[in-house]
């Protein structure tokens, strides 16, 4: 009997969901669309934000303090910098940061590289006043308090300790190819230098580098204008503080480890950002593979992929193209069995410097970039970091949009000439493993 009423009541529930779900479709909650709104202050900070009307809010204060701008003296400072953010400033405690990020529902993050150190903070767009100001805080006024600066050494030695051979490896490029200054600085700090970026050195690093005509503050979820005055609020001081120095150079820096896996980085002077080059090595990079495009896949369609397999030897090859505000590498990345690298480094070597673009290879390659630009906006994160790197390094930022018709500029004679003016100059190596069957970089 209980099964006889059980059927017309599930019955009259599903129909009654589905009157409902006809009514809802008929309202129409279209919310508007907006465009990235970019404002530069008089002192020179860039504001950028866009309205996407979502439940979460996210902001970044972004400064050029990255690896570039470190000294013989204060090498590692950056890396150093990023570690502390959420330790206690000069008008807050740690304590007092993280009981204000959490009771707010946000997540508090600082990354650093070569070229700028960021401090991003997500929360629920209800807290955002509250929130800001815990991120001022850690932007503008940390404190390197000495027994904290100590104490923080524990975090730094792990993250030293949890780094694979394939980012030493491109730390050793980096190095190689500019010549140990500036964007040659790893963003890593060097051994020696444990313990003794003081709280000094701290400050005035920051001091000299976090500026407001070195400031970008951008937003997701935010209202421009509010966000125009939070920047004019932040206490930082004028003047360009420390300048950027170093270019591209070339040579070889080698780590022998005796490891059954040897990782080769090469490369050559590639494009800045904005440069006439860069969409075109954006191609490249694409045509030459940059791993599996099916999970657990091996891509052995790509131009270096089958280099490695023609080479007899066990590993895999990805391009490298990394572009800065004025310099760039393009090239290859090797991780091979060692008693067979030197095979593989023969073999994609070749294919990358002796490459003939087809049509079909740039048509491919041009969809591929395309897609990888898009695909980047889709996390909320990504998109913030992004906007917020164009705002720092050019003052402006070019939609998704307008990166992708760059791209569709490109044609086979231009990632012909990009490629061939790159591997026809100076190459650079950073290699780390059993190095005795490595070529070194003049035997290319």
């Amino acid at each position: 009997m209980a099964s006889k009423l059980a059927k017309p009541s599930l019955l009259k529930n599903v129909v009654n969901r589905g009157y409902a779900a006809q009514a809802a479709a008929q309202q129409s909650y279209n919310l508007p669309t907006q465009d990235v709104k970019v404002t530069t202050l008089p002192s020179g900070a860039v504001v950028a934000s866009l309205e996407n009307n979502a439940p979460v809010s996210r902001v970044a204060v972004l400064f050029k303090a990255g690896s570039r701008y470190e000294t013989a003296p204060n090498k590692g400072a950056a890396h150093i910098l990023r570690t502390s953010a959420g330790l206690g400033t000069k008008n807050a405690s740690a304590f007092a940061i993280t009981r204000t990020v959490q009771q707010a529902g946000g997540s508090l993050t600082a990354e650093s590289g070569r070229e700028h150190v960021m401090y991003s903070l997500d929360m629920a767009r209800n807290n955002v006043d509250s929130s800001l100001e815990v991120l001022a805080s850690v932007a503008t006024q940390p404190s390197f308090k000495p027994w904290e600066l100590a104490d923080n050494l524990k975090r730094v030695k792990i993250e030293l300790a949890m780094r694979d051979p394939s980012t030493l490896a491109l730390e050793l490029l980096h190095g190689a190819a500019f010549r140990d200054a500036g964007l040659g600085n790893s963003i890593f700090v060097p051994d020696y230098q444990l313990g003794k970026l003081s709280q000094g050195l701290m400050t005035d690093f920051v001091a000299s580098t976090h500026l407001a005509s070195r400031m970008a503050v951008v937003g997701l979820g935010v209202d421009h204008d509010g966000l125009v005055s939070y920047a004019k609020s932040l206490g930082v001081g004028s003047g360009d503080g420390v300048p950027a120095v170093g270019s591209y150079g070339s040579g070889s820096l080698r780590q022998e480890n005796g490891a059954a896996v040897t990782c080769v980085a090469v490369a050559g002077a590639g494009a800045s950002i904005g440069s006439s080059d860069a969409a075109s090595l954006a191609v490249a990079q694409q045509i030459l593979g940059i791993g599996p495009n099916t999970k657990y896949g091996s891509n052995a369609s790509s131009v270096l992929a089958k280099a490695v397999a023609s080479s007899g030897g066990l590993g895999s090859a990805s391009a490298i193209n990394v572009n800065y505000s004025d310099s760039g590498l393009f090239g290859y990345f090797i991780m091979a069995d060692s008693a067979s690298v030197g095979k593989v480094i023969d073999a994609v070597h070749s294919a990358v410097k002796e490459l003939k673009v087809t049509q079909a290879d740039v048509a491919r390659g041009k969809k591929m970039a395309k897609a990888a630009i898009h695909m980047a906006t889709e996390s909320g994160a990504e998109h913030l970091e992004d906007m917020g790197l164009q705002a720092l390094l050019t003052g402006t930022y070019a939609n998704p949009s307008a990166a992708a018709a760059a791209i569709d500029g490109v044609t086979a004679s231009s990632v012909q000439s990009a490629v061939s003016k790159v591997m026809g100059g100076k190459l650079s190596m950073g290699a780390i493993g059993s190095l005795s069957a490595v070529p070194y970089v003049d035997q290319l």
